[in-house]
């Protein structure tokens, strides 16, 4: 496993191999279990099932939670999108998480896109959780900012999202980068277990810091690969700790 490289495999698979604290934050997106909620011409996702019972989703993103939490040293960044067919999934996931939420951002869409279907509002806003391995003590928690400058815990969207062809959900730049610029420094690295079109390394990249990331699909990862390579990218590339067989 090697630093500035995406790998394609299962997420869950791959944190396993990881030693813990392997990296400095993770930041994600995952699949929101779409399911049938949602009319396109094409699937949401490559290679993956976005239409799990509720047990079987609930228990996908406890159990990626949970890794990204053992490997990560500092934060974990979790965006969820609530919709009907994931809302009791992250009730009991929030409850599941509550000693280890150290904060709630709020991803605020000014011109959001127009509701699924007539009748219901359009979805304004979307939830990025910041959790820790550390059980809550009781005291205010408070974020240790590397970049001077607002600690809003609102973040609104001035951008689109990035179009990427090929990838049906992408987020901007500019999402990733408030955390990559807020807590961590240069040389820190960051982990995404659902990299999609990589757009979370390529803001590591661009700010100088390094990354981590693994998706199932393999035609996602040609394309992350793609973006990446269009400069050259921060040249440190050095193997991570592996658990060695039998290891904790």
């Amino acid at each position: 496993m090697e630093i500035n490289k995406i790998t394609c495999a299962d997420c869950i698979e791959f944190m396993k191999s990881m030693q813990d604290d392997s990296v400095d934050i993770s930041i994600t997106s995952p699949p929101y279990n779409i399911g049938s909620s949602i009319h396109h011409n094409k699937d949401m996702y490559l290679e993956y099932k976005d239409n799990l019972t509720e047990e079987e989703y609930t228990n996908f993103i406890i159990r990626v939670i949970s890794e990204m939490l053992r490997v990560t040293k500092n934060y974990v960044f979790f965006n969820f999108q609530i919709l009907s067919n994931n809302k009791k999934s992250y009730i009991n996931i929030l409850y599941r998480f509550r000693n280890n939420i150290k904060e709630f951002f709020i991803w605020a869409k000014p011109n959001p896109a127009p509701g699924v279907q007539q009748g219901l509002f359009a979805n304004g806003f979307e939830i990025i959780l910041c959790l820790s391995k550390w059980d809550f003590d009781g005291r205010t928690f408070k974020i240790h900012y590397t970049k001077q400058g607002t600690k809003s815990n609102t973040i609104i969207q001035k951008t689109n999202k990035d179009f990427v062809e090929g990838h049906f959900a992408c987020f901007g730049k500019w999402l990733p980068r408030f955390f990559i610029e807020c807590f961590i420094k240069e040389g820190d690295v960051v982990f995404d277990p659902f990299i999609g079109s990589g757009t979370t390394a390529l803001s590591a990249k661009e700010l100088n810091r390094r990354y981590i990331g693994c998706d199932i699909c393999q035609d996602y990862v040609d394309i992350a690969n793609k973006r990446l390579q269009q400069n050259t990218l921060f040249d440190i590339m050095q193997p991570l700790d592996v658990k060695q067989e039998g290891g904790n």
